[in-house]
């Protein structure tokens, strides 16, 4: 077989990542915490552990998953705070009005990064290479993001590679693959430094006799599709390596809130609570995209740990006994009473007496929802719809939660707004 040469087309995506940028805006909006390890959690109480961190808490070996007390230990000085949706909203808004200035083909995949693609808009650049154009942007997010913010960018030919680009000369770099550099760059990385490759991955090539990039690079594809992948995801693979295009973008296919829990409790009528209140939140983005779900996940971890015979159940990220159930019903729904039924059911099937440390609710099998015929006389189900909807229309001019089911202010949990890792959906 005929090896497929290198994309010979030139290098017109543009990957922008925004360094540690969930750290840097709150040091962006105070002051005293620049220069400072910071990082941040979703609550922030004795319990709490960081889902990210800034470069110089980084340097002190605090990173994911780090608990607020060994934080504090192997960095001096160092702050958790309490992530804040709303800044993070402000940026996104920010980043996405600077992308789409460049080209109508634009878009934040997630939360840090984006994506802009200057195929067909040559004409617009008026001359400029890329790489003046990312010096520019970068000099736009500072001027108009923030003076402490810093972007790496990365151009290539497809949206891959633009991401591996995007992870050189961190923080605030610029750098291009093309088909010029493209072995070269190969030559310089580990295969767990390449996007997606994990270690279970690099064990997979390491058994095919892949051990570095620039290997995976020259792997044939019936070694990709037949060995090593057993599959399309080979080819795919095969194609990206070499600077085409492969990744396509998905609608929505889950709609979750997860939370840890403030005051933790074994209480049953303070659960149900919670998960009422986390079936009025799910139930509110099914809405908002005209949504419906069949599919129910409902996933509790509990503060011991787990016990002789439970290995299976364990959250092995931080060893808390964990226990989770879903079920696929035949009809979707999408009002906060319905997801809350389903959820219940759910939680009755799991273990007693536990005293949960959080929770996550996610529906699943989404599909659009469908339009109800207008009736001559208004069935129970409009009439619930009707009066979700206005709810929702309160909530979105005074804030989430304002109005809800009386049922729901019983908690003693607080469930604030957070930001989901890899969505940026909840800005729309």
């Amino acid at each position: 077989m005929m090896e497929l040469r290198i994309n010979p087309e030139p290098s017109e995506i543009m990957h922008v990542d925004l360094n540690s940028a969930f750290a840097m805006a709150e040091q962006q909006a105070n002051p005293l915490l620049r220069g400072k390890p910071v990082g941040i959690t979703n609550r922030n109480n004795d319990f709490a552990i960081c889902i990210t961190s800034s470069y110089e808490a980084r340097k002190h070996g605090v990173g994911v998953g780090t608990r607020l007390r060994e934080a504090r230990l192997r960095a001096p000085g160092f702050v958790m705070v309490e992530s804040d949706s709303a800044k993070y909203g402000y940026i996104n808004k920010k980043m996405r009005a600077i992308f789409e200035s460049y080209s109508p083909v634009s878009y934040m995949k997630s939360v840090d990064e984006g994506i802009i693609d200057f195929r067909g808009m040559r004409g617009l650049l008026k001359g400029r290479s890329l790489e003046d154009v990312g010096r520019e942007l970068k000099q736009r997010v500072h001027e108009e993001v923030g003076d402490y913010m810093t972007v790496n960018v990365g151009i290539a030919q497809n949206r891959w590679l633009a991401k591996v680009a995007a992870g050189f000369l961190k923080p605030d770099g610029l750098y291009m693959i093309g088909p010029d550099n493209l072995e070269v760059v190969y030559g310089m990385m580990d295969l767990v430094e390449l996007p997606y490759i994990k270690q279970r991955n690099k064990l997979r090539l390491n058994e095919a006799g892949i051990y570095t990039a620039l290997d995976f690079f020259r792997a044939s594809e019936a070694v990709l599709t037949k060995q090593v992948f057993r599959g399309v995801n080979g080819h795919h693979w095969y194609l990206k390596l070499r600077g085409y295009e492969t990744e396509v973008e998905y609608g929505i296919r889950t709609v979750g809130r997860s939370y840890v829990l403030e005051h933790r409790t074994a209480d049953p009528e303070e659960l149900a609570t919670l998960l009422y209140k986390a079936a009025v939140k799910v139930a509110r983005r099914l809405r908002k995209n005209n949504l419906a779900a069949r599919g129910l996940m409902l996933r509790l971890t509990y503060a011991r740990q787990a016990g002789p015979g439970e290995e299976a159940r364990r959250n092995r990220m931080y060893g808390q006994y964990a226990w989770g159930e879903r079920r696929m019903y035949r009809t979707p729904v999408r009002r906060a009473d319905q997801l809350y039924q389903r959820a219940l059911e759910l939680f009755w099937r799991g273990p007693r007496g536990e005293v949960v440390a959080s929770m996550a609710m996610t529906a699943y099998a989404v599909e659009p929802a469908r339009t109800e015929q207008l009736a001559l006389y208004e069935s129970e189900d409009v009439r619930q719809d009707r009066i979700e909807d206005a709810m929702n229309i309160v909530n979105d001019r005074y804030g989430e939660l304002t109005l809800v089911p009386a049922a729901v202010m019983k908690s003693k949990n607080p469930m604030p707004d957070k930001v989901p890792f890899g969505s940026v959906r909840y800005f729309d």
